[in-house]
Order: structure tokens, then sequence, then C-alpha cells
């Protein structure tokens, strides 16, 4: 790369083009074995709008035919075999509610048909649904309609009382014989004031097993609870069984395939973020649970059962790759069952122990893999969906960094280089550091020309390098790790960040006049601190920060967060709070900067960065604020993704590429 080559012409990765990345967000294999499902995610533009629709393909796990599109304008989305692999169900919006409702249709193609809609009561969107084993009944979550509040809604009645008035999602059921293509009966599973979050049936189809919490806020994740319903139509009024405390944040559960065991994804006892868990098994007769071994982050994900029931199948992060072991039901040690080069991002396993995996890495872009569980081997490649739109454009190099801290922690990260650069030749590079949300999210081997707000692929081909940096607080490297930044959000995890450029730096790659630093969520907290704390940088981007700790926990949706990293609430810890909020160090901040928020954000709410922007602005530093309409905690719709991507490209392109850019 020539210093005298225009790093903005003739470019590649532009932000019209990364929206056109296939994004496999989906898989499931026929249960007769010769046939998978998947879901590409791709932008559709209107004269009213924009918005990213799905659509399921069929594919033979043979290789040939090639794949084909079964639904084509309309989004759809959780494609799902019927158990004898006759039938797809799926779902997409139907014509009589406008929401996401279930479809039938021959497994072989046709036309599809709906199964939800005024006529049976689901009048509401449905998130999610299970076939029974038996294939009579499909088990789905909605919201139950309430014709006397949705009448105050049209006059306008509608008073909630705040942190009161939930719409709770509920078990519902149908009785579908897929032949006929009638609308079947529904009925309601459960009721009242519990939110259901995930489910799954018995092998003999009598039963299911559901968590739930008191509210459909995160928050209540240490409340959540394992129950049980039977399935019994004779029963006006379901039973339900309480099976006990799991406290699990997004989990899952799974019945063993001889209908004696659930596994469910617990949390540990301390009910804390940043979280832990461990697999606990609830045995169907009732009794203590009992409890697996834990794993290598101790954050397992539950992905299904071995065939014999005798071992649990799980997926954990091994610092930036994937990892997928047994955990036999003995308690004994994880039996590792594949390692791949990459990080898994979606996954499917059948009761047969056969899965399907999507797996990426640095500069492979999601493809779809398959493996025998059973009989551990190297995972066998299947297919990677194509878009027309979508570029083969350079991909940057990838290298990956150590080093370890004054007090002992190793840091690792990854330098994304552009194509072909070499230091000798070419000499220093300006740097964009990238901080990852969480805290105790985690950088691993992402595609680097995945579509994001700082997708590394696009700034290298301009001529920047990216460094990624898992500091203490990030996931993928133990439980230890993970709560080390516990009551010191911005300080070590800040040093372990400016360390990270020195290392960089030492080695002749960065220019340390020409030092950026970008982040969304904890990424736009940490960069919205860090421009406090050092002049180093020459422009920011902070995305969607969390600036104010105390207003924090008095406006998101998880007010329990920050009381839970900080050892109290923020009268209890009102100086500690004050001390580690950016906006409380604004007035130390020179550094221009843009700031991106939706403005329909709950995570983060909007006020947070509003406060932040209105300190720099009234102390005369360059900012500008961009507000995004409609969008909650991550930007959804096409139009607006690409005008966040483009005005980081832009704008540092423009600081960190200028001449003399300090």
């Amino acid at each position: 790369m020539s210093k005298t080559e225009n790093p903005t012409a003739n470019q590649t990765w532009t932000a019209q083009n990364l929206l056109h990345y296939p994004l496999i967000e989906h898989v499931a294999r026929d249960p007769k074995g010769q046939r998978l499902l998947y879901t590409v995610r791709r932008p559709h533009f209107g004269e009213t709008g924009s918005e990213f629709r799905h659509t399921i393909y069929l594919a033979n796990l043979q290789g040939k035919p090639a794949p084909r599109a079964l639904t084509h304008e309309a989004n759809a989305a959780q494609p799902r075999w019927s158990p004898d692999g006759n039938w797809i169900a799926f779902l997409r919006p139907t014509a009589d509610t406008s929401k996401m409702g279930i479809w039938i249709m021959p497994a072989g193609g046709g036309e599809p048909w709906p199964v939800t809609g005024v006529a049976n009561g689901i009048r509401h969107a449905v998130t999610t649904f299970r076939w029974s084993p038996d294939g009579q009944s499909i088990a789905l979550l909605t919201v139950p309609w309430d014709e006397e509040l949705e009448q105050r809604r049209r006059i306008k009645d509608d008073t909630r009382r705040w942190r009161v008035d939930y719409n709770f999602a509920h078990l519902h059921l149908l009785q579908v014989e897929p032949a006929s293509g009638k609308l079947p009966a529904a009925r309601a599973l459960t009721s009242g004031r519990l939110h259901v979050l995930v489910f799954d049936w018995r092998s003999d189809s009598q039963e299911i097993a559901f968590m739930h919490q008191p509210t459909p806020y995160i928050d209540s994740w240490t409340e959540a609870r394992l129950a049980t319903v039977a399935v019994d139509a004779s029963s006006t009024v379901p039973t339900l069984t309480d099976r006990g405390l799991v406290a699990s944040w997004e989990s899952d559960l799974a019945y063993s395939p001889d209908g004696n065991w659930i596994a469910c994804e617990v949390g540990h006892d301390d009910h804390q973020w940043p979280y832990a868990n461990r697999i606990h098994l609830f045995s169907v007769a009732g009794g203590t649970p009992r409890v697996l071994h834990d794993v290598v982050d101790e954050q397992p994900t539950l992905l299904g059962w071995s065939p014999d029931s005798q071992q649990v199948y799980v997926q954990a992060e091994n610092g930036m790759s994937s990892v997928v072991l047994a955990l036999p039901i003995d308690g004994s040690a994880p039996q590792p069952l594949c390692e791949p080069e990459g990080v898994i991002t979606a996954s499917h396993v059948d009761d047969q122990g056969q899965a399907l995996f999507v797996l990426e890495n640095f500069t492979a872009a999601q493809a779809i893999y398959t493996a025998d569980l059973t009989h551990p081997a190297p995972l066998q490649r299947l297919l990677q969906p194509q878009a027309p739109k979508y570029p083969d454009g350079p991909l940057p190099q990838a290298r990956m960094m150590h080093w370890q801290t004054a007090d002992g922690f190793d840091i690792e990260g990854v330098l994304y280089l552009p194509t072909g650069y070499d230091p000798a030749r070419d000499g220093k590079l300006p740097l964009l550091l990238h901080i990852h949300g969480g805290p105790m999210s985690i950088f691993q081997r992402q595609f680097a020309a995945t579509p994001y707000y700082y997708t590394p692929a696009a700034f290298c081909e301009r001529g920047i390098a990216v460094l990624r940096c898992n500091p203490r607080g990030s996931g993928g490297y133990g439980k230890a790790f993970r709560y080390a930044n516990i009551e010191d959000w911005g300080g070590g995890d800040f040093n372990d960040l400016m360390q990270g450029i020195d290392v960089v730096i030492s080695e002749g790659i960065a220019d340390p006049a020409r030092l950026g630093i970008c982040g969304w969520s904890y990424g736009g907290f940490m960069s919205s601190w860090a421009i406090t704390q050092t002049d180093r940088f020459v422009a920011a981007s902070i995305g969607a920060p969390v600036t104010n700790l105390i207003s924090f926990i008095g406006t998101a949706d998880i007010p329990s967060f920050v009381p839970g990293f900080f050892g109290g609430e923020f009268w209890e810890r009102t100086e500690l709070m004050i001390e580690r909020s950016p906006l409380f160090q604004a007035h130390k901040a020179n550094t221009p900067a843009i700031m991106q928020h939706g403005d329909a954000d709950e995570r983060v709410p909007l006020e947070q960065g509003l406060q932040y922007y209105m300190a720099l602005e009234r102390r005369g530093v360059p900012v500008e604020m961009f507000i995004y309409p409609r969008q909650g905690h991550a930007i959804t719709e096409p139009h607006l993704l690409a005008d966040a991507i483009q005005r980081n490209l832009d704008w540092f392109t423009a600081k960190l590429l200028a001449p003399g850019a300090r």
C-alpha cells in the first residue's frame, strides 16, 4: 500500500455494500437426515422504509442439487421440521394481524398457509414455537389477547402503571392437522403474572418444561424458575408444577431423550452480574437437582443431549474460539467433541446427536458445517450462502496479540491490518481502538467484513488499522477474569486497553499521533471515559454510552446492573459511581467526538448520550450527536445502519488520514 495512494478511492467495503452480507441466523436438520433448512438475512428497501428480511432455504446434506429458496418477499424466520420430516413450520406475518404467526408448508415445497390468526385468538406476534414429538401439536409463545385492554387503547383511555402493567408472554397449544390446511383451535397453558422465556417438550408429548420470571424485563433473571405443565386436553385449567429456582439469564433447557431429566442453565448462587452459570439436571421425579461439571468459562450454552441420555452437549467460549463439550450426567469432567478454529454463531443438535453449526473466522464468512457428536471428528463444511450484492473484496490481515499487565493478567486481542501491509515498507499506520460492549462480552474470531458500526475490513481498506482487545471483565477467559473489573470500571480495564495500544506502537505499526477510539454500549462508556483520562486520541466515536451511572440505574431496563458491578445501590456507593461516571469527568475531555444513539433505547436510554453531548458541547469540545429514530440498543433498519457505518468511516478517515493528524 503506497502512502500516495488515495485511501478513499475505489472502495469495496462501503456502508451500502456491507448491508448485503448473507447473515445466517437459524439452521435445522431434517429428522430423516437428508436435508437442512437455514435462513439468510438481507436488506429490503421499499417506498416507506427499509428492513432486514429473512429468507428460508432448503438444501440437501449431500450437496446437490443447489439450495433453493422456500420463501421470497415476506420476512420468514425459525423454520422447523415436523417430527416425521413431511412438513415445515415457520414464522411469517399473517394478513389478518400483520404480526409474526405460524405457517405450515409441505417439505417438498408448495404454498404455505397460516395456522394462527384472529380466528383462533393468536393476534399478537408469536415469538417462538416447537412441534410436539408426536407431531400432533405445536406449542408457542405469544401475548394473550385482551379485548378490554385493546378497547381502552382504541379510545386512548390506557393509563399504564409503570413496572406493574406488562405484556406477559404465555404458552399456548395448537392441535394441528397439517394435511387438512385448517386453522386449529388454540388454548392457553399458562396465565397470570408470569412471563415465559423458553420451553421444551418431553419425548412422550405429554409434558412441557418451561422457564419463567415475574416480569418481561431482563432484570428479573434472578427470580427465574423452572416449571412443568401437563398437556392434558381434559383439564380446562392446566396445573403447573414448580421445579425450582434457576436464576438464569438468556438461558435454555432441554428434556433428555428418555424423558427422565430436564437439563437447564442455572445461575451461580451469588445471582450477580456479570453472571456465571452451570448446567443442572432436574429429575422429572423430583428431588435435589444434580449439578454437572463446570466448563472453561463457567458460562456453558446448552445445545442438547446424547441419544443415550448419558451426556449433555454444551458450547463454551475459550478465548477467541468456541468449543463443543459433552458433560457426563455423573458430574465427571467435560469431554471435548470439537474445537473449531473460529466462533460458532448458530447451531442445531437433534436427538440423534447430529449437529449443524454456523461457523466463521477472521477471513472466512459464515458457513454451515455438520458434525456427528456421537463419534467426534473434524467438522465437515456443507455450504456457504452467496449474495449477489455482497462484494468479494480485500480482507485485512488478522494478527493475534498478547500482553501481560503489571498485576498479572494475560490480555488477548486481534490487530487488523490492511491487505499486503508491510511495516518495513509502508511505515506506521493510524490505529483505531474498538472496544466491545458488555463489559462481559468478547471479541472472537468474527469475520472482518460483517456489517457493524466499526467494520475492520472497511477501515483497513482505507489504510487504518483496527485493534480489538479483550480486557479484564471480558467473557471467554473464566469467571475470575470476567469478575475482575467489579468496582473498577474505567480502572484496570482502561489500563489493559491503553497497554494494548502501546504494544502496537512499540512494534512500529501504529502512529502515536494518529489514534482513534470507538465503541458501543460498554464500549461507549469506555470511549467516553477514555477521552476524560487522556488526550492521546485524535478522534472518538461514542455509541449508546453509559455516561452517568446513577441516572442509568433509574432509567435503564436493567436497574440491578450497575449496583451488581459496584457493590451496592447508588446511595451506598455514591462517591465511587460519580468518580467512575464519564459525565462527571467531562470537564477533562478535549477530544473531538461524534455520538450515535437510538431514540427508543431501553438498555442504555438516550438521556445517557444526551447528558454527555451537552457537557462536551457546553465546554466547546467539537462534538456531533446523531439520533436514530425507532431504534433500540441496536440499529436494525438498513438505511439507518448504513448511515451509522458511513458516518464512522467518514469521521475517522478525515481525522486519522489527514496529513499531520495531530
